[in-house]
């Protein structure tokens, strides 16, 4: 607990003159603070970064998988007519394909059934009107005579005779109509599309009138691949052309593409230089000579961090390596990858990629065995002196980050354990010299407060002999 002080005795302001004091001596923890403040930005600044060197790691392993080079996309000349979809077993070829119909499903209606009559007033619903029994071809059988005791209006046992055929589990559903203010039907449609799928409809009596022909028959598909007829009882089909599902839309010819799905890889060389370029961008931020808050004050700069200096060159050092594929395709600039491209003046070098799509396009049309291998493969090289073996850009940039950012002893890693082990010091020294800062102070309160408790007597001793004095003086006279 600490003392109060009042300066009364001696007229001295201790409370001030302690303060100036703790504030001196308080300068090497607000020194260690700092520092310790400084050392968790640090720390925060590589622990982003590994994080992103993660990102990179994965974007470099997804193009290092070959199975990204063998994948086949598939496109329709007409997707109103014919949309695709290519699977992994897709054949690269050009397939021409003429719709002539579609798959349909059967719909049968019956007649209108009044549910008003002409007074206005609701039907009553009776078997002996409706017929005793619907029987659907699959063996469904609806017994109508269990409504005659439910005193039901018309269009409430229509409603309930559709909803017990739903619940069966005959190849059909049933809705009602409303076709008139008066009327309504009751419509049957197959569950699935196809010949296979029709069905048949058989009543007792005369009432429901279902047609002999269905207002619509159920109906293969019917189209040719190169001329080849096929019939299909879904309008969605994955047998006719291997490895491709067609969704069959309209009639009509539409043709189609199966190739190397070159779209899948550029996203993959995309993900890939987003990340690269943000480490980049993240190092060059964070090491700007003079660098500035919004304050004004200067920011904390990795300016000179050997690590990151050794970083930058690695990663542009993998950019240029020469991987070694067939004649004229050895390095990623080759295929559209550069890094400052069109840059000639060092000040405006970012040391980020650019990626030019339609020469990488361009590139994969002439040789795309030797993009693979630049970007993806193993690459076997023979020359008098031996065979030598390499990986594509994918496993380079993969096996080399692997050594900075590993979790157990990547050197980004124990920078950041370093940095851990640092705050922890800083932490322990803070506490620890806070605790003598604060006993300090209460040992100079202390001090103070019993210079005053003497000064307060002297003052009244000096009291004591003024008065005494005072009162010879006095007598004398």
């Amino acid at each position: 607990m600490s003392t109060s002080i009042t300066g009364l005795a001696s007229g001295f302001d201790s409370a001030a003159y302690i303060e100036a004091i703790m504030k001196q001596e308080k300068v090497p923890l607000t020194n260690l603070q700092t520092k310790k403040d400084n050392t968790t930005a640090y720390k925060n600044f590589f622990t982003a970064l590994n994080t992103k060197m993660a990102t990179l790691k994965d974007a470099a392993t997804a193009l290092s998988d070959l199975s990204t080079f063998t994948k086949n996309s598939a496109t329709s000349s007409d997707t109103t007519k014919l949309a695709v979809t290519a699977g992994d077993s897709a054949v690269a070829g050009t397939y021409s394909v003429n719709v002539t119909s579609l798959a349909t499903q059967q719909v049968s209606g019956s007649s209108a059934v009044k549910i008003v009559d002409d007074q206005g007033t609701k039907i009553k619903f009776d078997s002996a009107l409706t017929g005793a029994e619907l029987i659907i071809s699959d063996g469904t059988s609806i017994d109508l005579t269990e409504f005659d005791n439910q005193d039901l209006n018309m269009d409430t046992a229509l409603s309930k005779i559709a909803a017990k055929i739903n619940q069966t589990s005959s190849g059909v559903t049933a809705s009602i109509v409303q076709t008139s203010s008066t009327e309504q039907r009751l419509v049957l449609t197959s569950k699935s599309t196809g010949e296979a799928s029709s069905f048949a409809i058989t009543e007792t009596g005369s009432f429901w009138g279902f047609p002999a022909t269905p207002q619509q028959e159920a109906t293969d598909a019917v189209f040719t691949v190169n001329g080849i007829e096929v019939h299909s009882s879904t309008n969605e089909v994955n047998d006719a052309i291997p490895g491709v599902t067609l969704t069959l839309t309209n009639t009509g010819s539409s043709t189609v593409k199966v190739a190397q799905d070159t779209d899948s890889i550029i996203s993959k060389i995309n993900t890939f230089v987003s990340a690269y370029n943000d480490i980049v961008t993240t190092i060059r931020n964070n090491t700007t000579k003079s660098t500035k808050n919004d304050d004004g004050s200067l920011s904390l700069t990795l300016q000179g961090d050997p690590m990151l200096r050794d970083l930058m060159s690695q990663l542009n050092d993998w950019m240029n390596t020469p991987i070694g594929t067939t004649k004229g395709l050895n390095l990623l600039s080759d295929i559209g990858l550069e890094i400052d491209k069109g840059v000639t003046s060092a000040s405006l070098m970012t040391g980020k990629i650019t990626f030019d799509s339609d020469a990488f396009k361009a590139k994969m049309l002439e040789d795309p065995a030797g993009v693979q291998k630049l970007l993806g493969g193993t690459i076997t090289t023979t020359t008098g002196g031996g065979t030598t073996t390499s990986t594509g850009m994918g496993g380079l940039f993969k096996n080399n980050l692997q050594s900075w950012n590993n979790s157990v002893d990547g050197l980004i890693t124990s920078k950041i354990k370093g940095y851990d082990s640092e705050i922890t010091y800083l932490s322990e020294s803070i506490q620890n010299m806070s605790d003598r800062l604060d006993q300090r102070e209460e040992s100079l309160k202390k001090q103070y407060a019993n210079l005053e408790v003497v000064m307060s007597s002297l003052n009244n001793q000096k009291s004591y002999v003024s008065s005494i004095l005072a009162s010879f003086t006095k007598s004398s006279d």
